[in-house]
């Protein structure tokens, strides 16, 4: 189909758009065009999309839709990367809720108890609160994955593993991600296997497939203003991660000068566009609208097709540079912002990177990230230093380490973050300078012990029971505690070396599932493996790949009973 001009084509209700164009969305994103009608039906959706293309409305505004909320607890989880991220997520998500008569909250600081919302965003340092009983999983209706690769290089698989496969039965699920990595995928192969993939991917073999990134073909519009251009154009990449206002300013005063008379600004909507110019008036830089040759600088309030044949009817549209304040979500947008003109620039935040590269391909742009002033050269090793931090700021490989510190700012300024990284750096330095001069200890790896609990399936207990009671009681973290293996009279607990005394001693005597239990250090012949090693794969054996063989997120479940309590033994194991 082809894309909707406005949100009221697609199966939104009135309240939902009214509630979209307060926000200043009043025109969908070719994502969110192709994802709502998937999700208003119930299906669960691969989005091989990020930063950039409106991920969140694209999700949110038809689950607003579609859930109804009031039972007290979370009937849509939304998993992110960080604190801030998720807070940033909530009060986007606060304002289309309040529509519905819907709920959204953070599971951070400062939110008034977020586990009774009806949309929760959880960041991955809280997923505990999934089997720890701050969240009632039995009535989850739908999971978000709103950053899949972050979230999954941030939890251990088999905590994921086991958190969707214990999901109540018809609960959709919903996993973003740009790159959509293998891990990812894995995940989405085993527990979305009737997944819709917006944008669809290529069958193996077809022309689609065989295509490179750089040589999809543009639509018939795009062809035409493109054959008049003797080279593929290029369109330079500002990183920025403050103010968009400053940096619309910063290239603004760059751009203009002996070539260039005019700055074409993009912005989002029109209040946008008003922030935009008041700034740039109070700094001496008159706005105006597009085509008026009076003023320096033109600001094109969303209504992209209007600048676009201003800047055609101009007297010179090689003397008119382009700048996107937001990246474009789609490439039809992106060409028609920046397919003709002087210099075009886009401001883009790192993790928007990605998406940037995807929709410049498929308009035909080659995409360059502009550098910043190099550093005054006061020696060849800091020359050296800063061509090495250039090309890791284009690493792939940055994304993980970018979202730690992104999670990071939200108790750290930067310059404390940047010290405690040259700490840690110096304190490796000199400990290899120990070592080699034959003096140094380096540090051992905490070894693996594993234990054994006096519980298993014939007590209705799984996974998430025992890690519950595990960290409820003892107060180990769950990032400390390996593999979990439930048999059939009892189970055996991987924790590290360091906390095997503290948990054997708050968990024995322990009631769980009605039964109390014995904890002790696994002792059985052929159990026996090298301490120091934990099994690859998130604690499988190598070479298996299936489910848990118990869902240990079982719907409905109880937790723990802490000491003198119980809890009732269920008596349908269907």
């Amino acid at each position: 189909m082809a894309n909707p001009v406005s949100f009221d084509e697609l199966p939104l209700g009135p309240e939902t758009v009214a509630a979209l164009a307060a926000e200043g969305i009043e025109t969908p994103t070719p994502f969110q065009a192709a994802a709502i009608p998937v999700i208003a039906r119930g299906n669960d959706l691969l989005g091989r999309a990020g930063p950039g293309s409106g991920t969140m409305v694209a999700y949110a505004a038809p689950l607003i839709e579609r859930l109804e909320g009031g039972a007290g607890a979370p009937v849509c989880l939304i998993l992110c990367t960080g604190g801030r991220q998720a807070t940033e997520l909530a009060r986007s998500l606060a304002g289309l809720c309040e529509a519905a008569g819907a709920r959204a909250a953070a599971l951070t600081e400062r939110w008034n108890l977020p586990e009774r919302a009806d949309f929760l965003v959880v960041p991955v340092d809280r997923f505990r609160a999934v089997y720890d009983g701050t969240i009632a999983p039995e009535h989850l209706k739908a999971v978000v994955f709103h950053d899949g690769d972050g979230i999954v290089a941030s939890v251990a698989t088999d905590h994921l593993e086991a958190f969707l496969a214990g999901l109540p039965n018809g609960c959709q699920r919903i996993l973003c991600g740009l790159p959509f990595g293998p891990a990812l995928h894995s995940l989405a192969t085993r527990f979305a296997r009737r997944a819709v993939s917006v944008p669809p991917r290529p069958r193996p073999g077809t022309s689609a497939d065989r295509d490179r990134p750089g040589k999809k073909r543009l639509s018939r519009g795009q062809g035409r203003r493109a054959a008049g251009r003797s080279q593929v154009r290029s369109l330079q990449v500002v990183a920025t991660t403050g103010d968009r206002s400053e940096a619309v300013l910063e290239q603004a005063a760059e751009l203009l000068g002996d070539t260039v008379r005019h700055v074409l600004v993009f912005t989002t909507s029109a209040d946008h566009a008003a922030d935009v110019g008041d700034f740039l008036a109070t700094h001496g830089y008159r706005p105006g609208p597009p085509g008026d040759e009076s003023v320096p600088v033109w600001i094109s309030p969303g209504e992209d097709a209007a600048a676009r044949e201003a800047l055609d009817a101009a007297i010179d549209p090689e003397a008119v540079a382009t700048l996107s304040a937001s990246v474009p979500p789609g490439a039809e947008i992106a060409a028609v912002r920046h397919g003709a003109g002087g210099p075009a620039r886009v401001l883009s935040e790192i993790r928007e990177l990605a998406h940037l590269k995807g929709v410049a391909a498929e308009a035909g742009f080659t995409l360059k990230r502009l550098r910043p002033a190099r550093p005054q050269r006061v020696s060849a090793a800091l020359d050296r230093l800063a061509d090495d931090l250039h090309g890791a700021a284009r690493a792939p490989e940055i994304a993980p380490y970018y979202l730690l510190v992104e999670s990071l700012l939200d108790r750290f300024s930067a310059a404390e973050i940047a010290a405690a990284a040259l700490l840690l750096l110096d304190g490796k330095t000199s400990r290899k300078d120990t070592a080699a001069v034959g003096a140094g200890s380096g540090a051992v790896p905490e070894s693996w012990v594993r234990l054994f609990v006096s519980a298993g399936q014939r007590d209705e207990v799984g996974p998430r029971e025992l890690l519950g009671a595990l960290t409820n009681q003892s107060g180990v973290p769950g990032d400390r505690v390996g593999r979990i293996d439930v048999r059939d009279g009892h189970s055996l607990i991987e924790v590290r070396e360091g906390d095997a005394k503290k948990v054997i001693s708050a968990l024995n005597g322990t009631t769980l599932a009605g039964r109390s239990l014995r904890v002790d250090y696994d002792r059985a012949k052929g159990r026996d493996r090298p301490k120091g090693r934990r099994p690859t794969g998130g604690g499988r054996p190598p070479g298996r790949d299936r489910r848990p063989v118990r869902p240990p997120f079982r719907p409905g479940g109880g937790g723990t009973s802490g000491k003198g309590g119980s809890r009732p033994r269920r008596t349908d194991r269907s």
